[in-house]
């Protein structure tokens, strides 16, 4: 019957049916003709699934990027970006990853780095002379450190499944997401020598210092977030809240870029975006579980055990599954399907959870560019006006740079461990 199951949900997938709707039907299909199982018990996994408190802390992040986004905050980011580092060549290729590393800071969202960067600086690199591919795979790779770098809303999900703390999972992530910004940016400044892309204009002492002090105030959403959680003050749905209550200011008193009757109208763009996000949570977790309930991860794990005894084999093994998983299906069902048949067979092997973790949002973000499923690949070329096919060429760099991130991050377990083991021990 689970051969059924996963042959339903790859014929809705190949039909391009959205996930979070083949992952649900697939299950129906299943509970229908199993006759073991009432149908009752869809919609009870489902709300078992969603009903937790650490998922809260993913609207109210989703929330703050879209106060940032539309209050200007973003644009203020970019400009302390380019201070820093718009003057060498293929200057405006450094800023989009420095403001990427900047913004990953308030929303932890991948997706809402790419719209919110993306429809600023993809233009303006256009209007350069940048080629579009180049241009396109930039945005797109750089987007992912947003789930790498705290906040972080798939390290959330990944504390729920596997029973973690998403604090020390966010300390974790500071360290390997700013390695990967730092090898996308040699991987930019090759490129920019090779195809001679022009440098950004330079800044006199005093406009750099008015730049940066206008940018201090949305910096300082990073020391909010990451200082309370780090010091135990709040938990991080509470940072996630103070997140939100902090941008509010800055946009709607500070900035006065955000009317108070433009609220109505981010709040809507907030529950369709964390509906959406809980509608895969929700089927994600019925599918999880008649796999679990079959013992699929239980023979899946002694296969594995049984075959491949060296613990590096293994994680070499690990990272493929995931890439293949991230390249067809969206990052949340890719987690929850995943993520708690891999885990206990690593954790069994001698992997630390929270290093586990760390590589999964790794693999899993490179998903989030590969074809076919891509979400920051589909963004970024609809904002280039770029076909898909078109803009391959410009990512196999940078598919070499994240591929070379990965392994640093599966083989050195202190790039991960390090930081949470000095900051909360």
């Amino acid at each position: 019957m689970i051969t059924i199951l996963l042959i339903i949900f790859g014929v809705f997938i190949v039909a391009t049916v959205p996930v979070a709707y083949a992952l649900g039907l697939s299950s129906m299909v299943w509970v229908v003709f199993s006759e073991r199982v009432p149908l009752i018990m869809i919609p009870q996994r489902m709300f078992a699934g969603i009903d937790s408190f650490p998922l809260l802390a993913i609207p109210f992040f989703i929330f703050a990027g879209q106060l940032m986004a539309t209050g200007g905050i973003s644009t203020r980011l970019i400009n302390v970006a380019q201070v820093l580092v718009g003057r060498f060549k293929g200057g405006l290729a450094y800023v989009n990853i420095v403001v990427s590393m900047l913004f990953a800071g308030i929303t932890g969202s991948a997706t809402a780095d790419t719209s919110s960067i993306g429809s600023v600086l993809i233009p303006a690199m256009k209007e350069k002379g940048f080629d579009s591919d180049f241009t396109v795979a930039v945005t797109a790779t750089s987007a992912t450190i947003g789930i790498i770098i705290p906040p972080s809303i798939p390290m959330v999900i990944y504390g729920i499944l596997m029973n973690q703390s998403i604090g020390t999972l966010f300390i974790a992530g500071a360290i390997p997401g700013l390695m990967v910004g730092i090898i996308l940016m040699l991987t930019s400044g090759f490129i920019s020598g090779k195809r001679d892309y022009p440098a950004g204009d330079a800044y006199s002492i005093l406009e750099t210092v008015r730049i940066i002090a206008d940018g201090m105030l949305p910096l300082f959403t990073i020391v909010i977030v990451l200082g309370g959680i780090i010091f135990g003050i709040v938990t991080p749905t509470e940072a996630a809240v103070m997140a939100v209550v902090y941008s509010f200011i800055l946009s709607v008193f500070v900035y006065r870029s955000v009317k108070i009757t433009d609220l109505p109208r981010l709040m809507m763009d907030t529950i369709l975006i964390n509906g959406m996000v809980m509608l895969m949570v929700g089927t994600a977790t019925i599918f999880s579980w008649i796999i679990t309930s079959q013992e699929l991860p239980k023979e899946i794990g002694n296969f594995l055990l049984d075959t491949i005894s060296n613990k590096y084999m293994m994680l070499m093994l690990f990272n493929l599954v995931l890439l293949f998983a991230g390249a067809v299906l969206d990052l949340t069902p890719a987690m929850i399907i995943f993520i708690p048949v891999l885990a206990p067979i690593a954790q069994y092997v001698g992997i630390d959870l929270i290093h586990f973790g760390v590589i999964s949002v790794v693999n899993l973000g490179i998903g989030l560019f590969t074809p076919p499923v891509g979400a920051c690949l589909f963004v970024s070329c609809s904002i280039a006006d770029i076909s898909m096919r078109d803009s391959i060429r410009g990512f196999i760099p940078f598919y070499i740079g994240m591929f070379i991130s990965l392994m640093l991050v599966t083989y050195l377990p202190a790039l991960s461990l390090w930081l949470p083991s000095l900051l909360i021990n």
